[in-house]
């Protein structure tokens, strides 16, 4: 697992989606007074996780939770002054793939807000349960023959915007709401549960997947085996 470098850490709606579906939100307060660091989001986040939500009842709730870490400053609302560099890693991610000639758009609005905003900022830390992406930057040619292979098309590059890109994010490093969790639990968070804390831990991996974080049935086993004590 990867450790919280610069401790300041920029975050993506999919993995706070994550945190406040599985009741989690007060990880983000607990880990707050462990580090340094701030739990930054850009306003477009802002948007799709708590003004849009707080009309839809099923979800109320939850843009309610975020809503009021926000207020009490355990998350930051920044807006980066736009750059044309933005742009340009933005446009580049967009059109980096084709198929038949037509670009794949890999990133969202939001998901290029959150890495524009790290790259804008000097934050190399990104919260990003997303899978696409986290490939997008950890490993694009990985990424391309997953597409490949999803649409049954040839899957072109465009090696410019490539190099673009890769230049541009090479230093960010991706966490993912289970590896929060993680963390929470090295600096303590479980330790009331006792003689149970190795299951809650596990427990909370499984509740977090099946809220849409990107993790695999595999690998809460071998994070449980290798970083939970017994």
């Amino acid at each position: 697992m990867a450790k919280l470098s610069g401790q300041s850490i920029v975050c993506d709606a999919s993995s706070l989606i994550s945190l406040t579906d599985s009741c989690f939100i007060h990880v983000i307060y607990f880990l707050k007074k462990k580090y340094r660091g701030r739990f930054i989001i850009p306003p477009s986040v802002e948007k799709e996780c708590v003004e849009q939500p707080m009309h839809m009842k099923n979800y109320a709730l939850h843009a309610i939770r975020l809503k009021r870490a926000i207020a009490e400053e355990m998350i930051d609302v920044v807006e980066a002054k736009p750059e044309q560099k933005a742009e340009e890693i933005k446009f580049a991610a967009n059109n980096l793939f084709y198929v038949a000639g037509t670009p794949i758009r890999l990133l969202h609005a939001g998901e290029a807000d959150v890495i524009s905003l790290a790259l804008e900022i000097g934050v190399e830390n990104l919260l990003m349960d997303e899978r696409t992406a986290r490939m997008l930057v950890e490993d694009p040619e990985s990424l391309r023959q997953h597409l490949e292979h999803e649409l049954g098309k040839p899957v072109t590059v465009n090696e410019e915007n490539l190099s673009l890109f890769s230049r541009a994010t090479k230093k960010l490093r991706f966490f993912r709401s289970s590896e929060l969790i993680l963390l929470a639990y090295e600096k303590g968070y479980f330790a009331d549960y006792k003689e149970l804390e190795r299951d809650a831990v596990e427990a909370s991996l499984y509740k977090l997947k099946y809220a849409g974080c990107a993790i695999g049935f595999g690998e809460i086993g071998e994070y449980v085996r290798t970083h939970v004590r017994e």
